[in-house]
């Protein structure tokens, strides 16, 4: 699909996660592009999962780690079936 006005075409590409036509963002070690939003979002939750297993590993507590990542991840859910 192509948009914009004429003689700037340029591909439509849609975030992987929550679909919205915006500019894409490539994360190292993934294939699909995403939005700003989702982009942060994932990146954050991938280091909130090695900072919850540190924790644990060293038996820190980790409700308050968890208690966040369970809130971006639903972020990340509403914001991916809104499509």
């Amino acid at each position: 699909m192509l948009c914009g006005p004429k003689g700037s075409e340029q591909r439509s590409l849609q975030c992987g996660i929550c679909g919205r036509h915006t500019e894409l963002f490539e994360l190292p070690g993934r294939t699909e592009k995403l939005c700003l939003s989702c982009g942060a979002d994932l990146a954050i939750s991938e280091q909130l999962t090695i900072e919850i297993d540190a924790a644990a590993l060293s038996g820190r507590e980790t409700e308050n780690l968890v208690a966040e990542f369970t809130e971006l991840s639903q972020r990340l859910l509403e914001r991916a079936q809104s499509i």
